[in-house]
């Protein structure tokens, strides 16, 4: 299968749209990591009275430089959408960039992975990864991080827990898990995987 990665641009932003918009309740926009949102009450009632507020956020980051993520493309059918760039370029990351330290701005962290609908159950994460593997070298990363939920919290939560990703595909692709996610509690484990590049 040939993968084609595309980071987000202005002139992609339509076919980003169609798969953020009516994500998570809709209103979503993948904007939550690049915003200080101070209770999930908050972001609930913001996705539905104000989307066009999380819909600007993520398009003033694009047109700024930051890099928000990228689209997986099979020939020119969206397979994909992954929030995904350096650590320095989330709000919601500066844990972890204290973490790391300096070498934040070299690894880049997925915050979402989005599947296209009519693609989801397919096993495509492992195979999409590892064109964003490639694509991250390019970008001179050193490494990408990943923190999906645990297995133990899919049996809970079942699809709520779905974005960041499945432990499997990670595994799949050649991550490894490093550690349990700074967020990590017994209603909702997670992992740190990591790869290096």
């Amino acid at each position: 299968m040939s993968i084609r990665i595309e980071r987000l641009t202005e002139k992609n932003f339509n076919d980003y749209e169609a798969l953020t918009s009516c994500e998570s309740g809709g209103g979503c926009y993948c904007s939550f990591w690049h915003q200080k949102i101070n209770s999930m009450e908050e972001w609930d009632t913001r996705k539905k009275e104000n989307p066009s507020l999380n819909r600007q956020i993520v398009l003033y980051k694009v047109q700024t430089g930051y890099h928000v993520g990228v689209l997986a493309y099979q020939d020119n059918e969206l397979l994909a959408w992954i929030s995904v760039g350096p650590l320095i370029d989330f709000y919601w990351t500066w844990k972890r960039v204290t973490q790391v330290g300096e070498e934040a701005k070299f690894v880049a962290a997925i915050m979402c992975f989005t599947m296209a609908p009519k693609h989801r159950g397919k096993g495509l994460q492992a195979e999409i990864l590892k064109s964003l593997m490639q694509y991250g070298r390019e970008q001179n990363w050193k490494a990408i991080e990943a923190y999906p939920f645990d297995s133990s919290a899919i049996e809970k939560h079942k699809e709520l827990v779905f974005w960041p990703g499945m432990t499997k595909g990670y595994a799949e692709a050649g991550f490894e898990r490093i550690s349990a996610h700074w967020l990590s509690g017994p209603e909702s484990e997670r992992s740190l995987f990591r790869i290096e590049l």
